[in-house]
């Protein structure tokens, strides 16, 4: 399953598109003595064929949970530490949330070290 979200330029006339895809990986390990609940990882792909400002490729993200929590803490938009448009270190609080988040990050960029997270710069999406 796969969510692709088109971003248009009225000033540019043009069209970037950014893809949520839901992945599902499981992992049969010989010794079953391991927690089952190790065993299945559930996470969302975040990519995209648009290009930063700079003509530099986007990273491709992933997404593990909506969670705020220290373990699940990597999900937020800003090196796991802050939503990107709010200034927020909670959790997200659905699916929806996390993707406008996302989306808010890509199209915009951000700044190294945006609100205190310790995060390498992400120029803005090109449009022309």
């Amino acid at each position: 399953m796969a969510i692709n979200v088109s971003v248009y330029s009225n000033s540019n006339n043009s069209v970037r598109t950014i893809t949520f895809d839901f992945v599902g990986e499981v992992m049969v390990p010989d010794d079953w003595t391991v927690d089952p609940n190790a065993c299945n990882q559930y996470y969302f792909k975040i990519t995209s064929s648009a290009r930063q400002d700079n003509n530099a490729v986007y990273p491709v993200k992933i997404v593990r949970s909506l969670g705020a929590t220290p373990a699940n803490v990597a999900s937020l938009a800003l090196n796991g530490k802050v939503q990107s448009r709010t200034n927020t270190a909670g959790a997200y609080s659905d699916i929806r949330a996390m993707i406008e988040d996302y989306v808010y990050d890509f199209i915009n960029g951000h700044t190294a070290d945006k609100f205190s997270s310790g995060c390498t710069e992400q120029r803005p999406m090109k449009f022309s």
